[in-house]
């Protein structure tokens, strides 16, 4: 997750604007015939108590390239519910805002509410910078969103405790892109060990020159935890809080890295380092590589330069005829603990769960709806062809863990996977149980 922040958004100038309450542009009304305000009163439910008189502006901190457009386009259907509250949007990227609020906060600079990866909360509830969400209203998000989605929302913590902080908008994963004209989706490997083999086709083959069949993040942890993890071995167990193992040293991760994983370095032939995000996410958006490991994070950036791609699983490994398991991400609204409107900041951010928001955000992102009734009502081709992709590796997804103690494992497994990738070792089991050691708090 943390490693896989596009560049364009980074390079973003900070930026604000102020969007009243005088409601969608008749364009934008008859673009989203779907949304209504009487239509919104209905499926808009909340048990808070809401300011309906004083004058009162939310501060949202959100992305660019698709969230912002969002937020402005929510805000405004909200004033139509609540004429004296107004969304001022402020561009802060998610990737940025949970150490962000520890600093403007306290200044009195922050937000009401924000957006952010769930795997922040264990560290952004450690300093008391997020409300959870009040026990009044937690059983309208649970009806509002998958059991995926509230798992990643919820901080599950070491000590056994169980809190839900977040308001999850989308969920997300990586899957396997794919050029449409370098490679047909007939054409795509199913298994790892048929991509190995097809990678050395592509390679023998002279017209290829220049050009790469498929590469990956290969010491990145958020990617390489499908060659370590099962559908029945999750990272800290299966509600990733157990920090007496990781679950990441097991057999069958040995045998998926031994099967799958080295066959791979071996018919790619390049070291890891010289094959990270950045690089494969630009021969892609170059057309110069045929299959690449993505998320919706990057549909819109490849649609701007103009490669024409679609989305399905990940091959399988040896001994599945289903995708990797893999990590998935759940995009969370948070409320600031330093907000001095937070009744009203819960309110919109429950709003943002509404079947109607979830469908916008959809439309405008072409991410991953966090609720799942969404999908059949797309009527964009497109989107609706991106997300039936994205679908069918998010199956076999699941949140990444969200206690602080998680961050133990990033570095420990990417220089182990690095070593095995590069050949630095050949002993898998050896290399792999010692990032578990390093992965796990010292136990008392």
């Amino acid at each position: 997750m943390r490693k896989r922040i596009l560049s364009v958004a980074l390079a973003v100038t900070m930026a604000a604007s102020l969007f009243t309450g005088c409601g969608p542009s008749k364009k934008q009304a008859e673009e989203r015939d779907y949304i209504t305000v009487e239509g919104l009163k209905e499926s808009f439910k909340t048990n808070l108590e809401i300011n309906t008189t004083d004058k009162i502006e939310l501060v949202v901190w959100e992305s660019l390239l698709g969230p912002d457009q969002f937020i402005q386009e929510a805000g405004q259907w909200f004033t139509q519910l609540y004429p004296n509250i107004t969304i001022k949007y402020i561009n802060v990227e998610s990737s940025e805002a949970n150490s962000k609020i520890v600093l403007d906060g306290p200044a009195g600079n922050g937000p009401d509410l924000f957006a952010c990866a769930h795997d922040t909360i264990g560290k952004m509830a450690a300093q008391a910078a997020i409300e959870p969400v009040p026990q009044s209203e937690i059983d309208i998000v649970k009806a509002n969103v998958t059991a995926e989605a509230l798992q990643g929302a919820t901080l599950n913590d070491s000590k056994g405790n169980s809190v839900l902080y977040g308001y999850p908008v989308s969920v997300e994963t990586y899957a396997l892109f794919y050029n449409k004209e370098m490679i047909t989706e007939a054409e795509i490997p199913k298994t790892m060990a048929d991509m190995a083999a097809y990678i050395k086709e592509f390679k023998a083959d002279s017209n290829n020159k220049g050009k790469e069949a498929f590469l990956m993040d290969s010491d990145n942890a958020y990617y390489t935890v499908m060659f370590t993890s099962t559908p029945d071995n999750h990272l800290y167990g299966p509600n990733g809080n157990d920090v007496t193992a990781t679950y990441q040293n097991t057999e069958a991760a040995v045998a998926q890295i031994t099967n799958d994983f080295l066959p791979l370095s071996e018919a790619i032939g390049m070291k890891s380092g010289d094959m990270d995000y950045k690089n494969n996410d630009s021969l892609f958006s170059n057309k110069k590589l045929a299959m690449n490991i993505s998320g919706a994070w990057n549909i819109k950036v490849y649609e701007e330069d103009g490669v024409d791609f679609g989305i399905t699983s990940i091959p399988s490994l040896t001994g599945s005829e289903n995708p990797p398991t893999n990590f998935m991400g759940v995009r969370c609204m948070f409320v600031s603990a330093y907000s001095n409107h937070k009744n009203e900041a819960e309110a919109f951010a429950e709003f943002l769960l509404t079947k109607e928001m979830q469908k916008l955000r959809c439309e405008i992102t072409s991410t991953m709806p966090s609720r799942d009734d969404v999908y059949a009502d797309i009527e964009d081709p497109k989107v609706k062809e991106y997300m039936e992709g994205l679908q069918k590796q998010i199956a076999h997804s699941y949140p990444m863990p969200n206690m602080p103690e998680a961050s133990l494992y990033w570095s420990a497994f990417e220089a182990a996977m690095g070593n095995i990738w590069n050949g630095n070792t050949t002993d898998i089991q050896g290399e792999l149980d010692k990032a578990n050691k390093s992965s796990l708090p010292p136990q008392k």
